[in-house]
């Protein structure tokens, strides 16, 4: 397995993580209450929830890299052709997200609301360029 795909599988799985823990933990408490929270503390969860997601992936790129030092900085035609069409597809994900954003605000949705959902947009293509580049690393291309 080369160092690229390594490093796509650990970017999916932190991906996964973090905002599964983001939309599974802490999103449910508001979505009980009646009126969206405060921005400050939307705010605060969207930074934090961001640090971490950066934290974790600086720690998966370090780990990977001390366990390969020598595959670590190759990348061939093979692995930017599957990025390129990884990025390609998954930005229709991103882009229908953006036009569902868009139609939360005009059907006046709470602020809260709006940027959860083109932060879920975001998240969903994250992960499904991750697993379009595992599936072509995997099938050949």
């Amino acid at each position: 397995m080369s160092f690229q795909e390594k490093s796509n599988l650990a970017m999916l799985a932190v991906t996964l993580a973090v905002f599964g823990w983001y939309f599974g933990v802490v999103i449910p408490p508001f979505a009980r209450l009646e009126a969206a929270p405060p921005p400050a503390a939307a705010g605060g969860l969207m930074i934090g929830l961001v640090v971490f997601l950066i934290v974790l992936s600086v720690l998966a790129h370090v780990l990977l890299k001390a366990l390969n030092p020598k595959q670590a900085d190759t990348s061939d035609e093979r692995d930017r052709a599957i990025e390129s069409r990884a990025d390609a597809r998954s930005g229709y994900v991103a882009g229908a997200g953006v036009v569902w954003g868009i139609g939360l605000l005009v059907f006046g949705t709470a602020p809260f609301w709006v940027a959860n959902a083109l932060l879920g947009a975001l998240a969903l293509s994250e992960i499904v360029k991750g697993v379009l580049r595992a599936v072509d690393y995997r099938r050949g291309f």
